[in-house]
């Protein structure tokens, strides 16, 4: 029969010599594991997009202060206005740090703290000597004197102060007090303590709450 022959040729070139022969079958294809390193590396590269992109939320919520550090830049050259023949006790440059308001609603609230130049010296000089002497240098920087005014900003007050514009502040301002004798800074080194401070008010300003 035609198709009995058929079906015989079919399965003669199936099996051969007593074994069966198999149609070919395509090689699996083996994807390479990728190496420990290359794990750590995409596994760094993803954890700083993470940290850039938590900066970048933080830096929005969180504005203003004083990015860069322009504002105490600015306000730095204020410690070289120490009278010449003092003795500098101690000098700080601070930029504005964020805080957070009270946790127990006491009242403060979250904001930037002001970017201060405090420095205390000593001076064997008369007060209006120490104060015309100061005077002259913020003259010199571009500050104005303007009627001291006693803001409970300041740990003693004021007897002098000027002001200027200072870019990236809503205000600034440089005072000059005298320690009292009994809170005298370094109480072994001779003359009157002063200190000479410099403050700039960034957006966002606000009085630490706790």
């Amino acid at each position: 029969m035609t198709s009995g022959g058929s079906s015989v040729g079919s399965l003669n070139d199936i099996v051969r010599d007593g074994a069966v022969q198999l149609a070919p079958t395509r090689r699996s294809l083996r994807v390479p594991r990728p190496s420990n390193r290359v794990v750590v590396v995409v596994g760094v590269i993803l954890l700083l997009g993470v940290g850039l992109t938590t900066v970048a939320f933080l830096r929005a919520y969180r504005s203003g202060g004083d990015p860069g550090g322009m504002v105490l830049r600015e306000l730095s050259p204020v410690a070289e206005a120490v009278p010449s023949g003092s003795t500098v006790v101690s000098s700080s440059k601070n930029d504005a740090v964020w805080s957070d308001a009270c946790a127990d609603n006491s009242g403060g609230r979250a904001g930037w703290s002001g970017v201060e130049v405090l420095t205390i010296f000593k001076s064997m000089d008369a007060s209006q000597t120490v104060v015309g002497a100061v005077g002259t240098a913020m003259a010199t920087q571009g500050w104005t004197p303007t009627l001291p005014v006693d803001d409970a900003a300041w740990q003693y007050t004021p007897v002098a102060v000027w002001t200027k514009a200072v870019t990236g502040t809503t205000s600034a301002k440089v005072v000059a007090f005298q320690y009292p004798q009994n809170a005298s800074p370094s109480p072994s080194t001779p003359g009157t303590a002063w200190m000479l401070g410099a403050e700039g008010k960034t957006p966002g300003y606000a009085l630490p709450g706790c």
